[in-house]
């Protein structure tokens, strides 16, 4: 994996808990990549995820090591890197992705476009995080549509002014029936192999995490 973002001009960014990685986390920016044309996935793992702050989260170090096992396990057509912007200033402080951004655009060179991928889940509450505004000008995202969602229900959520926007920023991807709060419930059952891959499930086993 690359070590930092000199030399890419169309980086897709993806944020999380990845508390742990699975296999979704990993195939399905994977996909979004390719849809746009972007270069790089560049992971941003939450220090402290604002939308999470009553939740116990396991250790950024261990989910940060995961991460890079995740990646190294499946590398993709699209290369990755792991940032630890967001662990590094600490688990005391919220993460806020504008925050995040603000920095990034300062490390990228110059032209280079800024993606932020999210799902639709957070698109339904996009315009309650920090800053949402700012956000878009600095990393326009691309939202993931996974079935039993699709394109034409999400846009008519959406308030009318925003549709025609939100419509050019929605791209297809598969539904990967897996999730994190799965893994955490089943872990101590043993973890299935189309979960995560085998060195996360290693790691897991290794630190005794989630049981």
């Amino acid at each position: 994996m690359p070590s930092d973002l000199s030399g890419y001009k169309n980086i897709l960014l993806f944020g999380g808990s990845f508390d742990p990685p699975h296999r979704a986390h990993i195939e399905l920016p994977q996909q979004a990549a390719k849809a746009i044309g972007a270069d790089l996935v560049a992971y941003i793992p939450a220090g402290r995820a604002p939308h999470k702050l009553d939740r116990e989260q396991t250790d950024p170090q261990h989910r940060l090591a995961m991460l890079r096992l995740a990646l190294s396990d499946q590398p993709g057509e699209v290369p990755s890197v792991v940032l630890s912007d967001e662990i590094d200033r600490g688990a005391d402080q919220p993460s806020y992705t504008v925050d995040t951004l603000e920095s990034l655009k300062q490390r990228v060179e110059p032209g280079t476009t800024l993606r932020l991928l999210i799902g639709a889940d957070q698109l339904r509450i996009f315009d309650s995080w920090r800053n949402p505004e700012r956000i878009i000008e600095l990393a326009e995202p691309a939202v993931m549509v996974r079935p039993p969602d699709t394109q034409e229900a999400l846009v008519a959520d959406l308030p009318s002014d925003q549709r025609e926007d939100w419509a050019t920023r929605l791209i297809e991807t598969e539904q990967i029936d897996v999730s994190s709060t799965d893994i955490r419930a089943q872990a101590g059952a043993g973890i299935r192999d189309e979960m995560v891959c085998d060195s996360v499930a290693a790691y897991i086993n290794q630190h005794g995490l989630y049981q």
